[in-house]
Parts: C-alpha cells; structure tokens; sequence
C-alpha cells in the first residue's frame, strides 16, 4: 500500500470515525442523560473511536519497521517551541474554560471533583493519541511524499479542522467549529515543525490545555452543538 493510499484512508477514518463524536454523539448524550455524566462518556467516546484510528496507524508503522520515535515521541526539541508549546496550553486551557461561562456564567471553574480528575487525565491522554496521528503520522508521511514543510501544515489543520467540525449539524456550528479548530490546528502543526519534528511541545500545547480546562471544554462542546 502506498503512502498516498494510506493518507487517503486515514482521512477517511478521521472524518468517518472520529468526526461523528462532534456532533451526533453529542447530540445523543444530552438526549438520554444530564451533561456531565453526558460528557464523561463523550470523551470515553472519543478515546474509543480514536483507538480505533490509532491502531490502523500502528499496524502499518510495525509493517514498516517503524517506532513510536518515527512520529517524533521523546525526539528532542527546541526550547523556543517548548516554551511556546506550553504558553499555549496554558492560553488554550483559559480561553475554553471561560468560553463555559457563556453557556453558564454561575460555573466554578476552580471546582474540584472525580468528574474533572477523571475528563482532564483521560482527555489529555486523548490529546496525545490525536498529535501522534494528526502531526506526527500524517505530517511525516506528506514529507516522505515530498511535500513542503508549510503544505503539511496546512494539510493537516485543515483535515483537523473539518473533522472536528463537519458534523456539527448546522452552519453557525461547522463554521465557528471550523475556524477555532483550523486556528488551533495551524499552531499545532507549527509547533511541531518549530520544534524539530518532536512530539513534545505539540503535546504541552494540547494535552495541558485539555487537562487543565476539563471538564468545560466537553460540557461547552455539548450545548452548542444542541439544536
């Protein structure tokens, strides 16, 4: 199989598999239960489907003599891209915890419970399944493919942002989706070229804010995706 049949199938998979948890998974959720149990099992949810992606990836890394370290995990970095990775973790995880209080202005969002231990560790672990596929798989491959550094950015952003964004259900969903997901995307896959294709500050950037903001970023992901 070539490296252009598996980029084809993997972004099929992103936006088949991984894709309906934003959006129709969470439209059924808040229909049959309260929202915080309803975004517990969204990001159960989404460790499964992406496992599902994960594994695919894994199975043709093995078939080619590939290791975790060939997506750019523990592969040393810049400090300048450290650095930034981890001041946009901290901007990120701020800017969707208050995003929350627009949904509920009374939230405290220095709560303290199993729910946010459990959506943060979880989460971030999440986080780091998704870079390695969508920056360090999916990045590497286009540059075997010789495509240029700038054009896997961009490729990647956008598959990013579309899966994240094209269930959503309605026009104002997709396109606020579309272009926080496509902004955050572009950092991303900056960082990871910034910082020499290591895994590392890609994941200070997302997995940090992704713990430190949960459960509010789920529960904010929920309502608006409500009719």
């Amino acid at each position: 199989m070539t490296t252009k049949t598996r980029l084809i199938i993997l972004s099929s998979l992103l936006l088949l598999i991984l894709g309906p948890c934003f959006g129709p998974l969470s439209r059924y959720l808040a229909s049959i239960m309260d929202l915080r149990p309803a975004a517990a099992w969204q990001v159960v949810g989404f460790i499964v489907a992406l496992a599902i992606v994960l594994g695919v990836t894994l199975a043709w890394m093995r078939r080619d003599g590939q290791t975790l370290a060939d997506l750019g995990w523990r592969k040393p970095s810049t400090r300048l891209a450290i650095i930034l990775g981890t001041l946009v973790g901290l901007f990120w995880a701020a800017f969707g915890a208050m995003g929350y209080l627009y949904f509920d202005p009374e939230a405290n969002l220095l709560e303290l419970s199993l729910l946010k231990l459990f959506m943060g560790v979880v989460g971030a672990v999440g986080a780091i399944m998704e870079d390695m596929v969508t920056r360090g798989y999916l990045m590497n491959s286009l540059k075997r493919i010789k495509v240029p550094a700038w054009l896997q950015v961009v490729a990647s952003s956008l598959l990013f942002a579309l899966y994240h964004s094209i269930w959503c259900g309605s026009l104002g969903g997709f396109i606020g989706s579309f272009v926080a997901s496509l902004v955050y995307g572009l950092i991303l896959a900056g960082l990871f070229v910034l910082g020499k294709r290591s895994l590392t500050p890609v994941i200070l950037a997302h997995s940090l804010a992704v713990l430190l903001a949960e459960p509010f970023l789920t529960m904010s992901l929920i309502m608006s995706v409500q009719p």
